[in-house]
C-alpha cells in the first residue's frame, strides 16, 4: 500500500505547476495540506500532519534537484542558437505533396509538411489543406540536449505562458522546430533569445 509521502509525491508530479510552487516556497504548506487532505483522503481526518510533512520534504528535495536541473538546462540553452525561417506554410496530407519540403512529420493521422509559402497556391489547387502566414523558428542545441531532461519543456512553457500557441512542434535530433503565426514570431524569437541569454548568466 502506498504511503502518504508517496501519494503526495505522485500527486505533485502530475501537477508540475503546483510542484514548482512547492519547490520554490511559493505556497502556504498548511493550507495546501488541508486542500490535499480533502482531495486525496476525503474520509480521513488524521492525515494532515503526514501530508504537511510530505510537502515540506518534497520542497527540500525539490530545491536540491532544481538547482542541479536548472544548471544543466542553462548549459544547454547557453550553447544553443536560434534561426528563423519566415514565409512558410503547413500542408496536411496522406503522403507526398510533390514540392520541396523544409521539414516533415508523420503520424497515424497523416503527414504534416512545412514548405515555402510560394508553393501554397499550387498546393491549394491540388486540394491540400494548408495553414498559411506562418514562421518556423528553429532552436539548434548541442548534443547534450539528448541527455538533459526538461530543456524542451522549459522552452515550451516559457513561450506558451505568454499566450503564444504553436501550430506545429517538430523535434529532430538536436533541433527543435516551432511553427507559429507570423504575428507571434517576433515575440517567440525574443523569448528564446532571453532564455539563451539567461543560460549565459
Amino acid at each position: 500500500m502506498a504511503t502518504t509521502a508517496n501519494m503526495i509525491r505522485l500527486y505533485l508530479k502530475r501537477r508540475p505547476q503546483l510542484l514548482s510552487m512547492v519547490n520554490n516556497g511559493l505556497c502556504n504548506y498548511s493550507s495546501l495540506a488541508r486542500r490535499l487532505q480533502k482531495e486525496i483522503f476525503p474520509n480521513s481526518k488524521g492525515e494532515f500532519a503526514a501530508i504537511k510533512a510530505a510537502l515540506l520534504r518534497a520542497a527540500r528535495e525539490g530545491r536540491m534537484h532544481d538547482a542541479d536541473w536548472e544548471k544543466e538546462v542553462g548549459k544547454v540553452l547557453h550553447s544553443s542558437t536560434v534561426e528563423v525561417r519566415s514565409d512558410v506554410c503547413v500542408v496536411s496530407s496522406k503522403g507526398g505533396i510533390g514540392v520541396p519540403v523544409i521539414a516533415t512529420s508523420n503520424s497515424k493521422s497523416g503527414v504534416m509538411s512545412v514548405v515555402d509559402s510560394s508553393y501554397a497556391k499550387q498546393l491549394k489547387k491540388k486540394g491540400f489543406k494548408i495553414l498559411e502566414e506562418l514562421t518556423m523558428i528553429i532552436l539548434c542545441s548541442p548534443k547534450e540536449l539528448e541527455d538533459t531532461p526538461g530543456v524542451v519543456a522549459v522552452i515550451l512553457n516559457s513561450i506558451s505562458s505568454e499566450g503564444i500557441n504553436f501550430l506545429e512542434i517538430i523535434s529532430c535530433h538536436t533541433d527543435t522546430l516551432l511553427i507559429v503565426h507570423n504575428s507571434d514570431a517576433v515575440r517567440t524569437f525574443g523569448i528564446l533569445n532571453d532564455l539563451i541569454g539567461n543560460g549565459q548568466k
